[in-house]
């Protein structure tokens, strides 16, 4: 066994471990709800704002992504479906602005539905930082402009003041549950909203 091993083992444990630690409280919680739940603030995004007593659905990619992008937005498309009427936007924030300009995002979410909205930050390392604040992450593959970026494919599910109350990790999701999901909270926040 080369002398490396134990230690490479290690570090990846940890990683691993770091990872599981904002969601380890979710998991050992009952919530009843199929996503992880979550009781804690997210970041604002300037320019942007959930809809009054609605939630916003998050999710972080680029446009060029070729894996788990493509999987996620048909999902989101499906929920903008489901949910057609309710209280319920979808975010797509780029982690790749400085090929995925303003007038591109525009286009892109136009075509995925009324319900779809865009967020650019000013470039990738802002991208990075504010995936960091939802407990996400976001790494560029070298240091050329058309690199591919490794991300986690989760979405987010924050309230009108980007409380952040659900997470789904992987694009591997029962859209059923998903949509009974939002509309437990969306009951729930309106139910608050009104005492």
């Amino acid at each position: 066994m080369n002398r490396k091993t134990p230690t490479i083992l290690l570090f990846a444990a940890a990683f691993l471990l770091a990872l599981a630690l904002p969601v380890l409280p979710s998991l050992l919680n009952n919530s009843g709800f199929y996503g992880m739940a979550i009781d804690e603030p997210g970041e604002n995004l300037n320019g942007y704002r959930p809809p009054e007593n609605g939630l916003a659905v998050i999710f972080f990619g680029y446009r060029q992504c070729g894996t788990v992008c493509p999987v996620q937005l048909v999902n989101l498309i499906d929920l903008s479906q489901r949910l057609k009427g309710a209280k319920v936007e979808f975010l797509f924030v780029t982690l790749d602005p400085e090929n995925d300009t303003a007038e591109a995002l525009r286009q892109t979410v136009a075509g995925l539905g009324h319900s779809f909205r865009a967020y650019r930050p000013d470039n990738h390392r802002a991208a990075q930082e504010l995936a960091s604040a939802y407990n996400d992450f976001a790494v560029k593959n070298g240091g050329e402009a058309n690199d591919l970026i490794a991300h986690s494919a989760r979405l987010h599910v924050v309230t009108s003041d980007f409380y952040r109350r659900l997470v789904y990790t992987t694009p591997d999701l029962n859209l059923e549950l998903v949509e009974q999901d939002i509309r437990r909270l969306l009951k729930e926040n309106n139910s608050e909203s009104s005492t």
